[in-house]
């Protein structure tokens, strides 16, 4: 199947939709716990995304409940998870194919540096928003070091998926699950013992559908701060980061794939920045195992210290458009984030103020992510603040609602058979007349040390149908559909 070229389509033009703050409309808090990370998922099955935002100044964290009318309750005391803890990462994944998203959360020594005084938790999801804490029987405490990243991706093809962990003092993880329960660190046997990564993230940059490994880190006095491992498919890893064109960059935060030039290729943006100005990176994909910084020439050189970052089509044109996060520089606090609208060029205009997501506080920004929570076919928001070096600064949490243009839509919802049931490593690709859309179900949507679970979001600019989607699982089963309505949420079985 070919793809566009990237040029513009009269098809895809049209209003640029505004976002409403609707935070406390909606019964999410006004002033929440600082430094956490949100991710959107649907925990109860029924139709609707839920919220968790995690904590790391030792409180609880935020579940909210999505309660299908534009409203969210906040149901975590009654959830059974630990309340007090460093967390820093989380990633959701329905890991025993049971049809329910479980969680894994990473946490920190609470500001110290202490090693193994750190406590993971695997949090196994029994339905009705209650979970089980399987820590120990799963065999991932992993109490060195202190945790970050959380990603989730079946590395090894053999239909459960696997859990890829970063870490700031100490070697990453990578827990094999057995399909029994329980985990195996196979980190050395796959050729990632010794590394030592902030952010860690799984995608499928040379389309052979094996999920790869992306790593990055804060530390900028540390060499090769930025590495790519190509998975070989006999669950191994290769370094090829010089023979791809990654450069010895530093103070990688979030790391998001999407594929912004639409020719079927994962591009990769990194957010940068400890407490210093440093420029974003863009890099093109170039199809051939190779790819290009083009972080300039694209509008997305500002010098800021970013955190979170992630791909969302939020005007429904057909283009993917980037949100990032602005964390200032303490004392003197956060700037105005980023929303870098897709020109269908290979260029992006910050669009932020227009649309009404700047987000501004006095408490620095730290996590963001999309999310159609009320299932209208648009691309929501949220985003908070509190990345400050005082426990008790309390940033304001943001609430977006997309007010819609005219532009139409199709949401993809997959589950895996033969391949995980989430079916994290599908690759989809959707035509509609003259253009070609491609995405990876890898849940990077709004990134940063963690991973959410929503539906494939496609906008379609002006087509009234969906000339054809062709999803390639990780099991190799190729299914394609004809002729598809446009407005719609699509719940594909692999196989059927």
């Amino acid at each position: 199947m070919a793809f566009s070229s990237g040029q513009k389509s009269a098809s895809t033009q049209t209003s640029t939709p505004v976002f409403k703050n609707v935070t406390v409309a909606a019964g999410l808090a006004a002033i929440g716990t600082p430094f956490g990370n949100p991710s959107w998922g649907d925990f109860d099955g029924d139709g609707y995304l839920d919220l968790w935002v995690d904590n790391h100044y030792n409180s609880a964290p935020y579940f909210y409940r999505n309660n299908g009318n534009g409203t969210f309750t906040d149901i975590f005391a009654s959830t059974g998870l630990e309340g007090k803890g460093d967390k820093h990462g989380n990633g959701f994944c329905d890991f025993n194919n049971d049809g329910f998203l479980d969680l894994h959360i990473t946490t920190g020594a609470r500001h110290g540096t202490t090693l193994g005084t750190k406590s993971d938790r695997t949090l196994m999801n029994s339905g009705s928003f209650f979970f089980t804490d399987i820590t120990a029987s799963a065999g991932t405490d992993d109490t060195w070091g202190q945790g970050r990243s959380v990603a989730w991706a079946d590395y090894n093809h053999d239909g459960y998926p696997d859990l890829l962990l970063g870490n700031l003092k100490t070697d990453l993880v990578l827990y094999r699950n057995n399909g029994d329960g329980t985990f195996t660190n196979v980190a050395t046997t796959a050729g990632l013992g010794g590394l030592r990564y902030n952010e860690a993230d799984f995608a499928d940059y040379n389309n052979d559908g094996y999920p790869d490994i992306y790593l990055s880190d804060v530390e900028s006095s540390r060499a090769n701060t930025e590495r790519l491992f190509k998975n070989n498919g006999d669950g191994t890893f290769t370094d090829v980061t010089k023979a791809a064109g990654i450069q010895p960059l530093t103070q990688g935060r979030s790391v998001v794939w999407g594929d912004y030039n639409n020719d079927g290729y994962l591009d990769i943006f990194i957010s940068r920045g400890a407490d210093v100005e440093t420029k974003q990176t863009l890099y093109k994909n170039n199809g051939d195992g190779t790819f290009t910084d083009v972080t300039a020439a694209a509008g997305l050189g500002a010098l800021s210290n970013n955190r979170a970052a992630g791909w969302g089509d939020f005007d429904n044109d057909g283009y993917l458009d980037l949100y990032v996060v602005d964390s200032g520089t303490d004392p003197n606090g956060k700037g105005p984030n980023y929303l870098f609208h897709n020109n269908q060029d290979g260029t992006f205009t910050d669009v932020a103020a227009a649309v009404g997501v700047q987000a501004v506080a006095v408490s620095r920004g730290r996590g963001a992510s999309w999310g159609d929570y009320d299932n209208d076919g648009f691309l929501d928001l949220f985003t908070n603040n509190g990345e400050d070096n005082t426990d008790f600064v309390r940033g304001p949490l943001f609430l977006y609602h997309n007010e819609r243009n005219s532009n139409h839509w199709l949401k993809i919802k997959l589950i895996g058979t033969t391949s995980n049931r989430d079916g994290l490593g599908a690759r989809v690709t959707i035509s509609t007349g003259s253009q070609v859309q491609y995405r990876e179900n890898n849940g990077s949507m709004g990134h940063y040390l963690s991973q959410q679970s929503t539906p494939l979001h496609f906008g379609l600019g002006q087509a009234t149908v969906v000339n054809s989607v062709v999803i390639t699982w990780p099991s190799g089963i190729v299914q394609t559909l004809l002729n598809v309505p446009v407005d719609q949420q699509l719940v594909v079985t692999e196989g059927n």
